[in-house]
């Protein structure tokens, strides 16, 4: 895992840079248990640990949407059982007050949400409808044509 998409600035700090380079442009000085290829192998070590750490993150946030998924779909399940068991007690108080008793959290539907299953639809290549227009349709004159001119019909020869 040596990607090096990610620039060292971000995993190593700038001036660790700097004393880095320093010493790498100083071939003659050496010290016990610290050169050059060492020093470079630890950046690279870092730069590897940086790169499992945000792939790692990457993973949790996608279980954590799904969970939230799964979390959402339970709760609109158990919205259609309170309703079902509702008028199931209709005929028993004490059953329908234990049902009325029971306050469900609000399904939660995010404008994040809405966009993706959008992006769900048209991954799976199906194409989703367009939303209706809301309100009455245009009036439109029968003896005009495109752009409010004259009909082809009705046009002077």
């Amino acid at each position: 895992m040596t990607d090096t998409t990610e620039p060292v600035s971000t995993v190593v700090s700038p001036e660790l840079q700097k004393l880095l380079q320093l010493f790498s442009s100083l071939p003659a000085v050496t010290f016990p248990e610290l050169d050059p290829v060492s020093l470079q192998t630890d950046v690279a070590r870092v730069k590897e640990r940086h790169l499992e750490m945000l792939h790692i993150e990457a993973q949790l946030t996608a279980v954590r949407a799904a969970l939230e998924e799964d979390q959402e779909s339970l709760l609109k399940k158990g919205h259609r059982l309170h309703a079902y068991l509702a008028v199931y007690a209709e005929s028993d108080e004490a059953l329908s007050a234990k049902v009325e008793a029971i306050a469900l959290p609000r399904v939660k539907r995010t404008a994040a949400a809405v966009k993706q299953v959008e992006v769900q639809l048209s991954a799976e290549g199906e194409v989703a409808p367009a939303p209706k227009k809301r309100g009455r349709p245009r009036k439109t004159s029968t003896n005009e044509g495109l752009f409010g001119e004259p009909a082809a019909a009705e046009m002077p020869t």
